[in-house]
């Protein structure tokens, strides 16, 4: 009989678009991060899935914004099914594998994930895609049919600037530069600086992005006027573009956890 490994993983912090965990199976641990800059939630999910129907072998990558991990999980013989843990790559490090018991994680890994973010260390807005509806519908405290009936009253002006306001963006530029090249090396050290919190003493320049909204667009008609805004409501704002998780609960895994 073999002997199997007590699955644990901790979800402990969201900041800045990274999900921060560590998994542990016995005496091994693995410590890494989850980013919204190459989201690995829907595979995530899907490998879950997968090993909640049956499969004996199935395994997800993600790129934690660093060297590519990969979770493997498989089913050796009978009695034996192992997780791996390592790196994306022919002879990568291995940091956990173990014998382990399929329902337990599953359960471990799904219900960590849910359980960690209904509590107050889990804040959304550093993790989660916001549609423009969303934050219209929170900041007007409307629904969004009503939303699109009023946002179809305005003209070209009055919605353009309604969409800048609830999700302004700028165009930067340093007007000092003498060239391309010079502009760019700018660029780069103000992007630097502000990862770092710092400044500098460029001259920077940041110029209202407006929306692009056809110049005939007064003269739609009311159907296509809501045809235009229902997809503009429906894009992404400037923000973090992180599965929603309540799009990441799955009625597969659920059913499978409430068989045990």
């Amino acid at each position: 009989m073999h002997k199997i490994s007590e699955i644990s993983i901790e979800y402990y912090k969201v900041d800045t678009g990274w999900i921060f965990f560590k998994i542990y199976a016995d005496k091994q641990s693995f410590e890494s991060r989850f980013s919204e800059v190459f989201d690995p939630l829907p595979d995530f999910k899907k490998w879950l899935e997968a090993i909640s129907i049956g499969v004996q072998q199935t395994s997800f990558e993600y790129d934690p914004e660093g060297t590519e991990i990969k979770f493997d999980f498989e089913r050796v013989c009978w009695d034996r099914e192992v997780l791996t843990i390592s790196e994306a790559y022919k002879d990568g490090q291995i940091f956990i594998k173990a014998n382990i018991d399929r329902r337990q994680l599953v359960k471990a890994f799904y219900h960590g994930l849910l359980t960690f973010s209904s509590t107050d260390k889990f804040d959304s807005e550093e993790w989660e895609v916001e549609y423009l509806k969303e934050r219209l519908c929170k900041i007007l405290k409307i629904d969004e049919e009503t939303l699109i009936g009023q946002l179809a009253d305005l003209d070209k002006k009055e919605l353009g600037q309604v969409f800048f306001n609830a999700d302004p963006t700028y165009f930067v530029s340093f007007p000092e530069a003498t060239d391309k090249n010079e502009e760019w090396n700018m660029f780069l050290q103000d992007t630097i600086d502000k990862d770092k919190g710092t400044s500098n003493d460029l001259k920077r320049v940041e110029t209202p992005a407006e929306w692009n909204i056809p110049d005939e667009y007064n003269f739609w008609t009311t159907d296509k006027k809501r045809e235009f805004i229902t997809e503009c409501i429906n894009e992404a704002t400037n923000g973090y573009n992180g599965m929603k998780i309540d799009d990441f609960r799955s009625s597969i895994i659920e059913k499978y956890l409430d068989e045990e």
